[in-house]
């Protein structure tokens, strides 16, 4: 699998089409979508029309971020539309461990997410329960912020109380990920990389995707 999972929300919508191509020809195996409701996070995204467009124009597997207030309602629409990938924050109102339930009886993949201000103790009930923790390094809502510098420190905290609960989650990254920072963040334990402008913006995307993956030291078979 390819550590790298492209964001739409970074994209031009114009052209949307053709940089999906690039990103398939360059073996891309994931795309990412912000979901946002302008409840959660002041911005308003995209819904699950868009999850479905994809799926029924390209072979990529789709991994959700909702960024949404009321995640049990969204949830049975975005694995309706196809999702493999679903995730939603920890912040949110509810019951968690029924929230993770739901996402894997649609036979998807199950996530929780952590704001860059929330304490890693929130987790430590679900590491266990996840398939994946993603890590926000910026703070959720608009595309092509900046690095919080800060978040190194917390992706390796994790990857060791990960360790020591014997859990076998993987660690995701969202947020100012570009090609300084990403070996850093391989090093400390991030196993999965959610990349916006840095891919989108690239005049040349297969190349910028090889550079990546050799920052990180990472061997595509």
């Amino acid at each position: 699998m390819n550590p790298l999972f492209p964001s739409i929300l970074s994209s031009n919508f114009f052209n949307l089409e053709a940089k999906l191509h690039e990103f398939e020809t360059s073996r891309i195996d994931f795309i990412h979508l912000d979901v946002m409701d302008g409840h959660f996070v002041d911005t308003i995204s995209f819904g699950p029309g868009l999850a479905r467009a994809l799926k029924e124009k390209f072979h990529f597997r789709l991994d959700a971020h909702l960024m949404v207030s009321n995640p049990a309602k969204a949830i049975p629409h975005f694995i309706k539309a196809g999702v493999d990938w679903l995730s939603f924050h920890v912040e949110t109102s509810g019951d968690t461990h029924g929230l993770l339930k739901m996402i894997r009886d649609g036979n998807c993949r199950a996530g929780l997410v952590l704001n860059p201000d929330t304490p890693l103790e929130q987790l430590r009930p679900f590491l266990s329960a996840v398939d994946y923790i993603l890590v926000m390094s910026v703070f959720p809502g608009y595309g092509g912020q900046q690095f919080i510098a800060s978040s190194l420190e917390r992706v390796a905290q994790l990857k060791r109380e990960i360790s020591s609960q014997k859990s076998h989650c993987l660690l995701q990254v969202d947020g100012g990920i570009n090609i300084d920072n990403v070996g850093p963040l391989r090093e400390a334990g991030a196993d999965l990389f959610v990349v916006g402008t840095s891919l989108f913006n690239a005049d040349n995307i297969e190349e910028t995707v090889k550079k990546f993956l050799n920052q990180m030291q990472w061997s595509q078979s």
